[in-house]
């Protein structure tokens, strides 16, 4: 039994000490990283001063909160979080990953053409501006011409990215916006929703929105967080692969476009078999038909 250091908090209280825990980790990993650019100088590359300042704050400012905030109120923390022995066939997910690519590509090209009126230009100049830095970032950290540079990559894009956004968002928030909302699906997609918004990248909102949906949901009938944190890893992992092949020229591959079709049949295909393996994931295998609403935010 794990005795928490902070007993008897109110769910507000709690919610309270976990974004104090996440201002925290933000800060100190901003610091840090600061500190080793500083201390470093010009014996760093460009993609190394990339690599240390996204490896702080992802190990600092996102995995770290979840696991001491569940310490310090959580009488069974790894239990809270969803630690717990994986479902084989919420692998099922990983499948699902790939068969939404259709449907989520047509959700990306629309909300890319989106256009703000007139009177907003500013505001879109503003976006577009931040999505084109976001992505010429992402590019340079990609843009490796070696197996130890692909394997960093696949390490820090693809597992660290994977369990710190899962353990913040799906772990610690998810359970909260249930227990708020009296309603799973409406949990979800808040927490969908603040997972999106939170990357700042409003010509990538909707398909990550609807990728937040897919794994908040597969976290929610499986009770485990590893089944998300494994479809996180998947999706994420599968582009820097992808990426690096046509990079170094191993496959002629069109990154931006990867999955998507003009064909509607396919497209709406593409939707009705990912709603199929999350229906036979919830109407064969949900292990409780009848669960607690908020299954991970407990004290147990």
């Amino acid at each position: 039994m794990f005795f928490p250091i902070i007993k008897n908090t109110s769910p507000a209280s709690r919610i309270f000490i976990f974004l104090l825990l996440v201002v925290f980790g933000v800060v100190f990993s901003t610091v840090l990283s600061s500190a080793i650019l500083l201390l470093c100088g010009d014996t760093l590359s460009e993609l190394g001063k990339l690599r240390s300042t996204q490896i702080c704050s992802q190990l600092i400012g996102i995995v770290m909160p979840p696991l001491f905030y569940a310490a310090l109120v959580k009488e069974k923390p790894l239990n809270s979080l969803g630690i717990k022995k994986l479902p084989l066939w919420s692998l099922l997910g990983m499948v699902a990953v790939f068969t939404i690519l259709p449907f989520n590509n047509m959700l990306t090209d629309w909300n890319e053409g989106i256009t703000l009126p007139e009177s907003m230009a500013g505001l879109e100049k503003m976006m577009r501006d931040a999505q084109d830095l976001a992505d010429k970032v992402t590019e340079q950290m990609l843009s490796v011409n070696n197996i130890g540079g692909l394997l960093i990559n696949i390490v820090m894009i693809g597992a660290f990215a994977a369990i710190g956004e899962e353990l913040l968002f799906r772990s610690v928030l998810q359970p909260f916006f249930i227990k708020i909302c009296k309603n799973a699906y409406v949990g979800i997609a808040v927490t969908a929703i603040i997972f999106s918004a939170i990357h700042f990248e409003f010509y990538g909102f909707i398909p990550r929105l609807l990728l937040g949906f897919m794994l908040g949901y597969m976290f929610y009938i499986s009770g485990s967080i590893w089944s998300s944190m494994l479809m996180h890893f998947v999706n994420n992992a599968s582009f820097v692969i992808l990426y690096y092949l046509n990079f170094n020229n191993l496959a002629n591959i069109d990154i931006e476009n990867f999955g998507s079709t003009d064909n509607v049949f396919l497209i709406i295909g593409s939707l009705v078999i990912t709603v199929a393996i999350f229906y036979v994931c919830k109407r064969f295998f949900y292990p409780n038909p009848n669960p607690d609403p908020n299954p991970n935010d407990n004290d147990n």
